[in-house]
């Protein structure tokens, strides 16, 4: 059994790494509602799977996870509840299945604490997998640019997921690991040496990303680990090193046009490409020969105590001070910290001019879109507009006719979305986590343990293997965090369950060393029975029927989608009656959309069935009021097919006050009141003579 395990622990970082290639190659940039559903769908099926080995062979002396499990599981029925009152229920429909994917991965998670409470390590290198694998693709996509990123527009490095703070939130990921990867004291030399070009690689990515929020949330991350484990001497050369080295790649990729300035044609990017592969091959291979050459020499020498203290003392100084005096040159510069925080939240800002500076300015369009989600919610301050609706509701409020999905933070998303009572749920969610992993990592301080009677607190816990990795789990979702206040990366399923994971993980794990004796080696886990009570086999049924329930209800808007382009194209073929049966069967798989109204309607126009079209788009203005496009739809058939301009007038000025800098509406409004005036006047006595 200890070797069936030995193999098992082995092949989870292989495992898990390929699932978030998967994840990060097959969802993208989580906007596309088929690759989301598939990849949902996928999430759910699994991690049911994980929950029902959990609950066959996985401890029962344990209901940790549970209270953070409960709260998650309350935000994602809230989520799903707020159908009820959206203003777009069909976006909110998919934002629920979204969240009720993460729900499960969360789910799964902490039952695989409960499975393996001693996997923080293979859980790393795992993660560390799926973080490396889309960063280098990202790196090779400017490599290769004709194969794999022709129809690339944006210098910042976007692929696979077709947005730049997306790869820079998967490499910020990466960093925290890197440090621990190189730092260990036991484990595989090679892959201590490996860390060095992972390392070099993500922060090169995070620097030609030019995303200002994952060089945050990298810089806190590694800030973190400074401050709290000890092997501050070992980290150094894992983040001085490669960071110097990608600085020195990154400022040579940032004084090239392809790499500075959008819309460069493929022919443009590939003059440079060659130039830029042998600069990152050199980096990659200069960095594992220095990574072989200070883990040789940290073999033939180690450093006395005293001088460890010293340096580890000296590296945390200079961690705490950089950000310091970063923020004081600010503050005493010519225009000060108030006119920086001013650029990163006016509305009227606008986003950086291109080039290599970009990534110290501090204007942004967030403040912009931030301003907006603060206006959605002052609407309804209470429950918001609905999960997911937000893409809709700042149309009424946008200033200008940029377009954006996201409210580009999670904060302003929720508020928007959600209203108060999702801001609650999410703050109690919040707390409970971070006191599971404060109290998993072993980072509450020992006076706050002593119970009543004690006279002397508990045990030191001392920084063993496990602790050290348990803690760069906790660092993970801090992380992620950091970036999601300052962008939409919690919609992008990769990133998402790259933080989810550890996060589950550490809210099943329990206090540190409680069930299981960290220091203890593996091989005196407890063994897993391999006959199952008759309770067990039930609790792991029911997680499997959940499960499946689950998937089948976040595929529902999947295949009424594809039940509605089924009906396009039997409209193209002129099969009018099979196309009304589909757009029917779309109805009833997904009732929280119009668009299987708004095709009936055409298939009706195309059939000569006036009355019919007209009933299918008015009911689709009365099922779905918040949606401007049903209010565009019904007045184009009023001035197209009815030639009816004074219904056409009254009926988009509904779609004009939900958007009103939609150019599309303004030129219907413009040419309903033409062919009014044109109507009026051709109906004058003697004009027509």
């Amino acid at each position: 059994m200890s070797r069936f395990s030995s193999v098992a622990a082995s092949a989870v970082p292989l495992i898990l790494g390929a699932a978030l290639t998967v994840i990060a190659f097959g969802a993208e940039g989580g906007t596309e509602l088929t690759r989301t559903t598939v990849t949902g769908v996928l999430l759910v099926v699994v991690s049911g799977a994980v929950v029902a080995a959990a609950s066959l062979w996985g401890r029962r002396d344990s209901s940790h996870g549970t209270t953070t499990l409960l709260l998650f599981a309350l935000l994602a029925l809230l989520t799903a509840a707020s159908v009820l009152w959206s203003i777009v229920p069909e976006l909110t429909y998919v934002e629920a299945g979204r969240t009720f994917a993460y729900v499960a991965v969360f789910a799964a998670a902490v039952a695989s604490a409960r499975l393996a409470p001693r996997a923080a390590p293979q859980l790393l290198l795992g993660l560390m997998i799926g973080a490396i694998v889309p960063v280098t693709y990202a790196l090779a996509s400017r490599v290769w640019p004709g194969a794999l990123a022709e129809n690339e527009v944006s210098n910042r490095l976007g692929q696979p997921f077709d947005y730049w703070n997306a790869v820079g939130c998967v490499a910020a990921i990466a960093v925290p690991i890197s440090l621990w990867l190189g730092s260990r004291r036991t484990g595989n030399p090679l892959l201590r040496v490996l860390a060095y070009p992972a390392m070099g690689v993500s922060v090169l990515a995070i620097l030609l990303t030019q995303s200002r929020g994952a060089a945050a949330a990298a810089a806190m991350g590694a800030l973190a680990w400074f401050v709290l484990v000890p092997l501050r001497l070992r980290s150094l050369p894992v983040l001085l090193l490669p960071g110097g080295a990608a600085a020195a790649v990154a400022a040579w990729a940032l004084s090239k046009d392809p790499f500075t300035k959008a819309f460069q044609p493929v022919t443009a990017k590939e003059a440079v490409a060659g130039d830029f592969g042998v600069l990152v091959l050199l980096m990659i291979v200069l960095l594992v020969l220095f990574g072989a050459a200070v883990e040789s020499g940290a073999e033939r020498r180690a450093p006395s105590a005293r001088m460890r203290r010293r340096i580890g003392i000296a590296a945390v100084t200079v961690a705490c001070l950089v950000p310091l005096a970063a923020f004081t040159s600010v503050a005493f510069s010519e225009r000060g910290i108030g006119d920086r925080i001013d650029e990163l939240t006016s509305e009227t800002q606008v986003a950086p001019q291109e080039g290599g500076g970009r990534v110290f300015a501090a204007s942004s369009s967030r403040g912009k879109y931030w301003r907006e989600a603060f206006r959605v919610f002052d609407d309804r301050p209470l429950q918001g507009v609905g999960a997911g609706a937000f893409e809709k509701a700042r149309l009424r409020h946008r200033t200008d006719a940029s377009v954006t999905q996201h409210a580009h933070g999670w904060i302003p998303q929720t508020m928007a979305d959600l209203g108060v009572v999702g801001l609650v749920v999410t703050t109690l969610l919040f707390l409970a986590w971070v006191l599971a992993a404060l109290s998993a990592t072993g980072l509450i301080p020992r006076r706050l343990l002593r119970r009543a009677g004690d006279a002397i607190p508990p045990p030191r816990r001392d920084w063993d293997r496990d602790r050290i990795a348990v803690v760069t789990l906790a660092l993970v979702p801090l992380v992620f965090g950091i970036q999601s206040l300052l962008d939409w990366t919690w919609f992008i399923q990769e990133p998402a369950v790259m933080a989810l994971i550890p996060a589950g993980y550490l809210a099943g794990l329990g206090p540190l060393g409680e069930g299981v004796d960290m220091g203890t080696p593996a091989t005196a886990e407890r063994r897993i029975g391999l006959r199952p009570d008759a309770g067990r086999i039930v609790s792991a049924l029911a997680a499997l029927v959940t499960a499946l329930l689950l998937a089948w209800a976040i595929w529902q808007p999947e295949a009424s989608d594809r039940a509605t382009n089924e009906a396009l194209a039997l409209l193209d073929e002129k099969k009018f009656d099979q196309a009304l049966a589909k757009t029917r069967d779309a109805e009833d798989l997904n009732p929280l959309t119009p668009d299987p109204l708004l095709v009936r309607a055409s298939i009706d126009t195309a059939a000569n069935r006036e009355a019919d079209a007209q009933e299918s788009l008015e009911r689709a203005v009365i099922l779905f009021p918040g949606d401007p496009q049903t209010w565009y739809r019904l007045a184009a058939f009023q001035l197209g097919t009815l030639d009816a301009p004074e219904q056409a007038v009254d009926t988009i000025r509904g779609a004009l006050y939900l958007d009103p800098h939609s150019r599309a509406s303004a030129e219907l409004f413009l040419d309903a009141r033409a062919r009014q005036r044109e109507k009026a006047g051709s109906a004058k006595p003697g004009l027509s003579e």
